[in-house]
């Protein structure tokens, strides 16, 4: 039934997505590591603004960012056809993914950081076969880069607008000279502010490139195995539905899916080279794998199959959190 709740047609995931949240963020109350603010060093904005935040008002930021990007999500599947209407699986399964991010502390950057990327793709995706699109592009790239600054390993994003264009429409050279526009300016406001606080003016570039290191293999911490498991094969599985359902889906749907998953291979590729390790390797495809799950079981007409998987999904979440911080 827990699918069900989420693939409705009475508006009922507008209110369940929020609680969905509150209940995962409760759980997390749970394990000790929710409970202390990590150090931080792949986030501009944190280290300049919130390096000396409590640990409440971050635990206050995660539930209502978690709430915020539950509804981004969904809100970008409906409006671009992604997914079926009415179908809040994407949401939820993003509340759920990003909940295994809860080990690394009250509040992580990728979180807010995954909300400026979210209204990134809405402008992004409306562009497909529009004559102009020059706001459109412009703000999809400011974004962007924008969320660079919350979470320095989201500039892999930043070639994203490009293939997008390449993808959505035909080649306009001013769109791709804005595109690039945008994509600099948040990193010149970011420069000019420094500036005017006697710091180095480069300091962004800094973190950005400390969050870089040497191509180096996976390391798969204790608790992983579960939600991990659970993950590639739904993931395997919703590509294969993707395929099989490519002739039958709109010509926009097959093109903004197609974007996505260059979006998950740049994603994928950029595990290797992060500094950065989290308990879910894969931070920085969530959003991806959200989309493509959460459509997959959304629109299996198997009502078995759905809840078998979503409970498998609750299953291993639960598991795998308790198997990390030593209670099983």
């Amino acid at each position: 039934m827990v699918a069900g709740f989420f693939r409705n047609n009475d508006k009922l995931g507008y209110i369940l997505l929020p609680i969905a949240a509150i209940f995962v963020w409760a759980f997390s109350l749970i394990l000790p590591p929710f409970h202390q603010v990590s150090e931080v060093k792949t986030s501009f904005i944190y280290s300049i603004f919130l390096s000396n935040s409590s640990v409440n008002l971050f635990l206050g930021f995660n539930l209502l960012f978690s709430i915020a990007n539950g509804y981004l999500i969904s809100f970008v599947c409906t409006k671009h056809e992604i997914s079926d209407k009415q179908n809040f699986l994407p949401g939820f399964f993003f509340i759920l993914f990003t909940g295994l991010l809860n080990l690394s502390g009250a509040f992580h950057p990728i979180i807010p950081a995954s909300t400026v990327v979210l209204i990134a793709l809405l402008r992004l995706f409306s562009i497909y076969r529009e004559e102009i699109s020059l706001s459109e592009v412009f703000d999809a790239s400011f974004l962007l880069s924008l969320a660079a600054l919350f979470y320095a390993p989201v500039i892999v994003f930043v070639f994203v607008p490009f293939i997008a264009m390449l993808i959505l429409k035909p080649f306009k050279i001013r769109e791709w000279f804005l595109s690039l526009l945008g994509l600099f300016t948040p990193l010149i406001l970011a420069s000019a502010l420094l500036f005017m606080s006697n710091k180095d003016y480069l300091y962004y570039w800094q973190i950005i490139h400390d969050t870089v290191i040497p191509i180096h293999a996976l390391s798969f911490g204790k608790g992983t195995f579960l939600i991990h498991t659970a993950v590639v094969i739904c993931f395997f599985l919703s590509i294969i539905y993707m395929l099989g359902r490519s002739k039958s889906q709109k010509i926009k749907t097959q093109k903004v899916k197609h974007v996505l998953l260059w979006m998950f291979v740049l994603g994928f590729l950029s595990v290797f080279v992060i500094s950065e390790s989290h308990f879910f390797i894969g931070a920085l495809v969530l959003i991806q794998l959200s989309i493509f799950i959460g459509d997959y079981i959304g629109g299996t007409k198997k009502n078995g199959l759905r809840e078998f998987l979503t409970l498998l999904f609750l299953v291993a979440y639960v598991c795998s959190n308790l198997q990390a911080v030593g209670y099983l």
